[in-house]
């Protein structure tokens, strides 16, 4: 019975995101007035700024899944473009690392905070007022999804056949990145995978070695999981997250290439630390901000590849058409 419960935990919340990111995208749609544009062009005018902006709002939510959804929901309702969303996202991969570092506000558990004060402006007879109360019961029906999906999996996460499964992976470097990746996909939570293997090397239940690799692999997961709400979604969206999946998957590939050299540099580290879960939060950092600044200096060329891909794409759909 306990078990069902937590699967049924798992669909449920599952289905309260997928329903609060659509509530959320179709409310900015209805809404798309001057003045967020002009908020969000600002947040995100370079590519510095909505690289920032992605790492603090993944700070703040402490979820890159949630953050993730958002930019989807903004790039459907055209308040953002491909090229400013898909900033967004990198900077929430370098923001979803410091989950191992510091104690954050943890969103999801005030996501009935929104609900509530959506209800509350639905109560108004301005329909722009009504229109925001929609978009705000949204947002915290998301996050209230994240939070029930959380519930079932810590669950899951914390059995003994769970933690057997990940020290069976970790006796193969390709085990445990294949093995995170497929653990994160499922958990929809890189930090939950990641918080695992951190648990683990500091119990020397596995070497640094397959710690890592479960890290590489975990943020590719987290990525794939997050092609869920591109159901529905416009064809920038789609790519947007497309080339997110891309840049995660080539830096984990790359990462794993040059395992044994970037193991003995977080080694090195581990020698000015007190606690060895540390060890593994190092590594996701260094990591995603590595990854970042290639792809940061390469952008333009992606999104000027990527933007042609899409014209050609709408070329064919309207010749299909007539």
């Amino acid at each position: 019975m306990s078990a069902i419960f937590h699967v049924l935990s798992v669909a449920g919340g599952l289905t309260l995101f997928l329903f609060g990111l659509n509530l959320m995208r179709e409310s900015l749609i209805k809404l798309n007035n001057e003045k967020l544009k002009k908020v969000l062009e600002k947040a995100t005018g370079s590519k510095f700024r909505a690289l920032v902006t992605g790492v603090f709002a993944t700070i703040l939510v402490q979820s890159s899944s949630g953050v993730t959804a958002v930019v989807v929901a903004l790039i459907c309702a055209g308040l953002l473009t491909l090229s400013q969303g898909l900033m967004v996202m990198l900077g929430a991969n370098i923001g979803t690392t410091t989950t191992a570092f510091i104690f954050t506000l943890r969103i999801e558990k005030y996501s009935l905070v929104f609900v509530i004060l959506g209800y509350l402006l639905l109560l108004f007879n301005r329909e722009k007022i009504r229109i925001t109360g929609n978009m705000v019961i949204g947002f915290g029906i998301l996050f209230l999804g994240i939070d029930i999906m959380n519930m079932g999996l810590s669950f899951i996460s914390d059995s003994v056949y769970f933690l057997n499964l990940m020290l069976l992976l970790s006796e193969n470097t390709l085990n445990s990145f294949l093995g995170g990746a497929v653990i994160s996909a499922l958990l929809q939570s890189s930090s939950v995978t990641i918080g695992l293997s951190q648990n683990l090397y500091a119990l020397g239940s596995i070497h640094l070695k397959a710690a890592i690799s479960i890290m590489l692999g975990a943020n590719i997961g987290t990525t794939v999981a997050s092609l869920i709400v591109a159901v529905s979604s416009t064809k920038e969206a789609k790519a947007a997250l497309y080339v997110n999946v891309l840049f995660n998957l080539i830096g984990g590939i790359v990462f794993l290439a040059i395992l044994s050299p970037f193991t003995d540099l977080i080694l090195f580290l581990e020698k000015f630390t007190v606690n060895k879960k540390l060890s593994v939060a190092y590594s996701h950092l260094v990591f995603n901000i590595l990854s970042a600044l290639i792809f940061y200096f390469i952008y333009d060329k992606i999104i000027a590849f990527t933007q042609k891909r899409l014209n050609l794409r709408k070329q064919i759909d309207r010749k299909a058409v007539l």
